[in-house]
Formats: C-alpha cells, sequence, structure tokens
C-alpha cells in the first residue's frame, strides 16, 4: 500500500483540528497533488505493462551511511528501474549540467536524489552477487508542465504524455528469472520513512478542536455509547476504532512525544471515558517501561491508525461489521 508522505499526515491531521498557516495550506495542496500523481503514476503501470512484472512502491533504503527514499522500483527483464516522480509545475530545462526553471537557475539538481538511489541499488545488489543492470527515469507528473532536456545524461526522462508509451514498450523485454529473491534482498534495507518536521508550539496545541473526530463529516459532534460512538450526521463507529483511531491522531500531530494518558485526556476532550481510555491502550498500544518495570506511556509509531495498523485491519473491519449487535462485546 502505498503511503502518504509523514508531512501531509501531519498537515490533513492537524487541519481538522485547526486553521493551518498561509504556508502549511499551500504544503498541504502541494503535497497532496504530489501523491495524486504518483497514484496516477501507479495506475498506468497496471494499464500499460503486462506479463510478468514486479515492483516495490514507496520505500526508503539505508546502505552504510546513506538514506534515499524511493518512489517506485520496477524489475522488468534484466533491468531495474528506479523511478523518482515529481509534480513540478512550470518550464524546466536542463543545459550544461544545470537546471533551469522558467528561465531562471535553481539552486540545487533534480536528478541527484536519483542517481543516489541508482548508486545505492547498485552498490547493494553488487554485494549479493545479483547481476541486474539499474537505469534511472525521472517522471515528471504535471500534464501542463513543459521540460526540455539539451544534455546528454544517462537517464530516462519522462513528461506526463509520454509515459503509457515508454511503459508499452518496456513490454517488449523479455523476463529474467534468475533472481527472484532480489526485492527480499532490498528490504533487508528497508527502514522507516522519514518523519516530518513540523511541530506545534504550545499555543497552537492549545488552539486545536478535542475530542473524536467523525471519519466521514471531520465534524466533533460525536458522542461515545456503550460499544460505538454516534455523530451527528448519522455516522456509527466501533468504539474501539474511534478510539484507536483518534490515539494515533494524536500520535500524527505529537509525533516526537511518547503516548501518555493525561495527555490522550486532554486530546480527547470533555466526552473522554478515562477507564476505557485505559483498556484500549492496554490492548492495542505498546508500553514503555523504565529499568523498575514501571510504565512511563506507550510508544508512539506516529502515522495515521490505517498504517499504524495496517496488518490488523482486517480485525478492526470485522469490529465496524459487529457495530450494530444487540450484544457485541468488544
Amino acid at each position: 500500500m502505498r503511503k502518504k508522505p509523514h508531512g501531509l499526515q501531519w498537515l490533513e491531521t492537524v487541519g481538522q483540528r485547526k486553521q493551518l498557516s498561509e504556508k502549511e495550506r499551500w504544503d498541504l495542496q502541494r503535497l497532496q497533488k504530489g501523491v495524486l500523481g504518483e497514484e496516477q503514476m501507479d495506475k498506468m503501470a497496471e494499464t500499460f505493462l503486462s506479463g510478468k512484472i514486479t515492483a516495490i512502491d514507496d520505500i526508503t533504503l539505508q546502505y552504510q551511511s546513506s538514506i534515499v527514499q524511493i518512489d517506485k522500483i520496477l524489475l522488468i527483464g534484466s533491468i531495474v528501474y528506479i523511478i523518482d516522480m515529481k509534480f513540478y509545475q512550470g518550464d524546466y530545462t536542463l543545459q550544461d549540467g544545470s537546471w533551469q526553471r522558467n528561465g531562471k537557475k535553481l539552486p540545487t539538481n533534480i536528478l541527484e536524489q536519483l542517481r543516489r538511489a541508482v548508486r545505492i541499488i547498485e552498490n547493494i545488489l553488487k554485494e549479493q552477487g545479483i547481476q541486474l543492470q539499474v537505469k534511472g527515469v525521472l517522471a515528471f507528473l504535471d500534464p501542463e508542465s513543459n521540460i526540455q532536456i539539451k544534455d546528454d545524461i544517462a537517464e530516462t526522462i519522462l513528461t506526463f504524455n509520454k509515459i503509457p508509451l515508454w511503459l508499452t514498450k518496456l513490454n517488449q523485454q523479455s523476463s529474467d528469472e534468475r533472481y527472484p529473491h532480489w526485492k527480499s534482498i532490498l528490504f533487508q534495507y528497508q527502514i522507516n520513512d522519514f518523519r516530518t518536521k513540523y511541530k506545534l508550539t504550545h499555543a497552537e496545541a492549545e488552539q486545536l478542536q478535542k475530542g473524536i473526530c467523525c471519519p466521514r463529516c471531520h465534524q466533533f459532534q460525536t458522542t461515545p455509547k456503550r460499544h460505538t460512538v454516534h455523530c451527528s450526521c448519522g455516522y456509527v463507529e466501533a468504539k474501539a476504532t474511534a478510539y484507536v483511531r483518534t490515539i494515533c491522531e494524536y500520535g500524527v500531530i505529537f509525533h516526537d512525544q511518547d503516548l501518555k494518558l493525561k495527555d490522550l485526556k486532554n486530546f480527547f476532550g470533555k466526552n473522554v471515558q478515562e477507564t476505557y481510555l485505559k483498556y484500549i491502550l492496554k490492548k492495542y498500544f505498546t508500553v514503555i517501561q523504565k529499568s523498575t518495570k514501571r510504565s512511563i506511556g506507550h510508544r508512539n509509531e506516529g502515522i495515521l491508525f490505517e498504517y499504524w495498523f495496517e496488518n490488523k485491519m482486517d480485525y478492526f473491519n470485522n469490529l465496524e461489521k459487529r457495530k450494530n449487535w444487540k450484544n457485541a462485546n468488544f
């Protein structure tokens, strides 16, 4: 499952509970467009690629002291394609080793992240004795952008309208099944995604809307019952799901802090049921203990509910199916 970047998780979650600054709103729109572009690329790959294709989406790797985030990896034939996706707007030109945007030189090289990713993958595969060629692909996903490449470079540069034809041509490559374990090899170097640098000041934290946010209408007119949480819009959610989801929202916003009962009680607001909150923390979240075995809080993964509990979503989906049972016990 392709996950939203952590900065986007933070901005969307905070934006439900307080007004974002102008810069935060701009960052939110930029990141949302980037995710939409990545999803478009995924759909095009599914549509235009046929045969035995192996893909890895959205992975962060560490090799020795180097860390790189890669948007998409494709193994087609005997070639590993490293795809870096950019949702850049405007006119871009690469000439004499320098990028320009709308006629002005950029301070950084757009290709550098891709080239670093290619070097890291090459080194990993070489160490493991895997003889696959590695190629870099830079894909511009904004249909309105104009890209001119005037230098001879090793990478493939794709504008949005050229992506389908490029993917279709890849189908002509014969399959290479010598290294079926190449994917598991890369996963050995996988690390957690980067966390955002966004943080709230104390004053900003005080502005947050407290309570359980309805996942359908995104308002806070919610009332806890015995086994369910009811919103004024008519939406009903299993109480366990609502509490776990809201704890995860707290974790995203305060990603640099552990989960502590006192802070969570404040976050849930006046309708919080403390005994039930303690029960949920004990059942679903990992406790952090001092050497004296005294609990000092619970571990904060700092990510959204659907990512934090990715391996337990069947369980929570079953809770939602049972929420209307008269004698439901969860």
